[in-house]
């Protein structure tokens, strides 16, 4: 009985994960649906596509940052905002962080700056997860 249970809620949960990645990856380029509140947001997840040059050498990364930082249009004082490459991850998208923290007119203008470039398959902010325990009712 315990096992059926198990199996039921390993493919509810596999099930309701598919369509949360569906409706993230038919939002488009930049999810800006994410940003929520006034901010702050300094880190940030792009995916590049595969066979672009961004997504096979990640010496490119640093150059594609530089350039899309400088035509985001973000300034800090008299200097366009700085990224600075993180880690790529497992999933060949590579993480990014801001020289300082963004509003969220700011991070809104900077990922679409980001959904702008051809090579980008989607970029989305570096959050935070969290799971429901199993039981509680709550939809959070």
């Amino acid at each position: 009985m315990a096992s059926r249970f198990r199996r039921l809620l390993l493919s509810t949960a596999a099930a309701v994960l598919s369509l949360g990645m569906t409706a993230c990856m038919a939002a488009g380029p930049a999810h800006v649906g994410e940003l929520q509140g006034d901010g702050p947001y300094q880190q940030f997840i792009v995916k590049y596509r595969d066979g672009s040059a961004p997504a096979s050498q990640e010496a490119s990364v640093k150059a594609r940052l530089d350039r899309t930082a400088g035509s985001s249009g973000l300034k800090s004082g008299a200097r366009a905002v700085r990224l600075e490459h993180k880690l790529r991850l497992s999933v060949a998208a590579d993480v990014f962080r801001a020289d300082r923290p963004l509003s969220k007119a700011e991070a809104q203008k900077l990922m679409q700056a980001f959904a702008a470039d051809p090579d980008v398959e989607y970029i989305e902010i570096d959050g935070i997860v969290t799971t429901m325990p199993v039981g509680t009712g709550e939809i959070r």
